[in-house]
């Protein structure tokens, strides 16, 4: 009794096994965000009919890839409805069989990037040797969910003038997206539009399937971590709401993108498109200040390749890419002039409209320098009040007593003229190039004073392979490796080491994977899996001690030892607001937040399980992301000052030559 009792509940035991892993699947998938599968295949869906309109069950279908001789396989269900997902966007030819009807056969069925096609098909009685043929059917319907966006195919990619040939700039096209307010279309970051109202940088960008971006340091923008070459991507897809439940990470929209595949036929390009100073007029600026055009040269070239391996099983694809680019620039600020630089700021009186008195003390009290340890504190006014003048503001020669109350300390100046220079500071002014605009003329001013032309020289290399690979009907496999190496320098506009322009040499790479299996395990199972990974790192520094690698901070300048305990070897940072700034952040001297080490990985593993059971369509899916990110941004290693040097206030920068301490 106890064996007769035991073999009974088998089959329930099997389906309670199959409904615990069912109830697993549906737990695992109200995890929030790792319910998710982000898939770029699509699928497609109809009705079989007869010509009275009855449906009709067990017609086989077939879903033929044009290029690749792929074949994928199903039969109507008894509601006489077929579906075929996991479907890579592709050229089909549509198939349906029956015996006692006509076969009926459709070319150039298009599906895009994540398209759900709605196909219905209306069979004719008949011999099985004549076949119905549609050549010029109407346009298929996507009427499987209601997601919005703009799609573009390889044609309109590759006919689509682009004129820095970013990929990404096709988002523009899309309605509701549009640039940042006080930005500029393809400025930035490629993700950085606005798309229907959303917060700008946070659309996720997905290859493949897999997605190429990560999460900022400091807030919630998504960072694009590779951008492949516009002649590598077959469909670009911007999906902008009403996500189907596979879509999440995301703002409000998704870039959506499928690169190229192999074929049966082997085919291949090349291009090179060429931008020079030959056909580039000079800037006004330049022509009214006697300046030539600095070198302006941009060629983006590159190839592509694709073919069969094995006919109807394996194909490859193949692209490379590069760029030279030499952009010209006009660079202007504002310097100090040569007396200045030697600690004698008398031309100051006459810029504020003042003259000297035979003390030496200016008309104007805007154009007139106060000795800062020579002050009385005054409880009327609130504070020191100042005493003593530095006649005809002559630094040089002028001889602080400095302060009592600082006798026996460090602090106390020596009693010699020019005590209150600061040699490190004295040292840095001579960084500053002399003035060369308007010279002698109505339109000369000191903040504005100087003009000079440079290049920055970029390159970029890049390349794509793609695999695919059909071991059987039931099997097939893709994948991708894609690699980026980048470097560009930007100019040195002082040509000595307190440069205020440069962040020196920037150096990058990037590189993508994925790997996609799709398996059917019947004509209602399949199963999809995708793994991804993608990483960028960057590395930029050093100002213009790159172009002086025998300068040393600490030796040439004086500065206190201490410093060189961060590790990064810096000039001190000074921004002077009123000044023109000819290219960074800074006035004079290493930019500050310039040193920069920074990499990005993104680790991607999503799953999608489709299955037909009777008239219901079941989906479940599991998604998992990993970031990391690792920085290194010491900030302004080498001290920052911070002044104006504008009246009243103008002695604030007069205070950068004087002891910092003074100051």
């Amino acid at each position: 009794m106890l064996g007769a009792t035991a073999s009974r509940p088998a089959l329930p035991s099997r389906r309670r096994r199959r409904l615990s892993i069912a109830l697993l699947i549906v737990l695992v998938g109200s995890f929030g965000p790792l319910a998710r599968a982000q898939l770029y295949s699509g699928s497609a869906t109809g009705l079989v009919t007869d010509p009275s309109g009855a449906v009709v069950p067990r017609a086989k279908v077939s879903l033929t890839d044009v290029g690749k001789g792929y074949t994928f396989q199903t039969s109507t269900d008894a509601a006489g409805r077929y579906v075929l997902r996991g479907l890579p966007p592709s050229t089909y030819k549509l198939t349906v069989e029956i015996r006692g009807f006509r076969p009926y056969v459709q070319d150039g069925v298009t599906l895009d990037v994540n398209q759900n096609l709605t196909i219905d098909v209306r069979l004719q009685v008949g011999a099985e040797t004549q076949a119905v043929e549609v050549t010029a059917a109407a346009p298929v319907l996507s009427s499987q969910d209601a997601v919005t966006g703009q799609e573009l195919d390889r044609v309109l990619i590759n006919d689509l003038p682009l004129l820095q040939r970013s990929v990404f700039d096709l988002a523009y096209l899309s309605p509701g997206v549009h640039q940042v307010s006080g930005g500029v279309t393809g400025g930035g970051i490629a993700n950085n539009f606005v798309s229907n109202g959303g917060r700008n940088a946070t659309a996720d960008i997905l290859i493949d399937g897999i997605t190429t971006t990560n999460v900022e340091q400091e807030s919630g923008i998504q960072i694009p971590l590779y951008t492949p070459s516009i002649d590598d991507v077959q469909e670009f897809k911007v999906q902008q709401s009403n996500f189907s439940a596979e879509i999440g990470f995301s703002g409000a929209t998704v870039i959506n993108m499928v690169t190229r595949s192999g074929t049966n036929s082997f085919h291949g390009s090349a291009y090179d498109f060429v931008r020079n100073n030959i056909l580039t007029a000079n800037d006004w600026f330049n022509d009214a200040s006697g300046l030539p055009l600095a070198a302006r040269r941009r060629n983006v070239f590159g190839a592509t390749v694709g073919g069969p391996i094995r006919k109807d099983k394996t194909f490859f694809f193949f692209d490379y890419e590069g760029t030279r680019d030499r952009q010209a620039h006009t660079l202007r600020g504002g310097v100090p002039s040569r007396l200045e630089k030697q600690g004698d700021f008398g031309e100051l009186c006459g810029h504020a409209g003042g003259t000297f008195d035979t003390n030496g003390m200016c008309s104007s009290p805007d154009g007139q320098l106060w000795d800062p340890y020579v002050a009385v504190f005054d409880p009327d006014e609130g504070g020191p009040v100042r005493q003593a003048f530095i006649p005809f503001n002559n630094l040089k020669t002028y001889t602080s007593p400095g302060n009592p109350n600082l006798n026996g300390t460090p602090f106390q100046l020596a009693a010699v003229a020019g005590n209150l220079i600061d040699p490190v500071a004295s040292k840095m002014m001579q960084f500053f190039p002399d003035p060369n605009l308007a010279l002698g003329t109505a339109g000369s001013g000191q903040y504005d004073n100087w003009i000079s032309t440079a290049t920055t020289p970029s390159n970029n290399d890049q390349w794509d392979i793609k695999i695919d690979h059909s071991f059987s009907e039931k099997d097939r496999l893709s994948g991708k490796f894609s690699r980026a190496l980048g470097n560009s320098r930007e100019p040195n506009c002082f040509k000595n080491p307190g440069d205020a322009c440069s962040n020196g040499p920037n150096f990058s790479h990037s590189h993508v994977f994925s790997l996609t299996h799709n398996h059917t395990f019947n004509p209602n199972t399949l199963l999809n899996v995708t793994f991804g990974f993608a990483r960028s790192y960057g590395v930029t520094g050093a100002g213009g001690l790159a172009d002086n690698p025998g300068f040393d901070p600490i030796k040439d300048l004086g500065l206190p030892a201490y410093m060189a305990r961060s590790g990064v070897p810096s000039t001190p940072s000074v921004y002077i607001s009123d000044y023109a700034q000819p290219g960074g952040v800074n006035t004079l001297g290493t930019q500050p937040w310039g040193f920069y080490r920074n990499g990005n990985e993104t680790f991607h593993l999503l799953t999608g399980l489709n299955r037909m059971q009777s008239r219901h369509e079941l989906k479940f899916g599991w998604e998992g992301r990993m970031h990391r990110m690792g920085m290194i941004i010491p900030g302004a290693p080498g001290e920052s000052l911070a002044t104006t040097a504008r009246p009243p206030h103008n002695y604030r920068f007069r205070a950068v030559v004087m002891r910092w301490q003074a100051s």
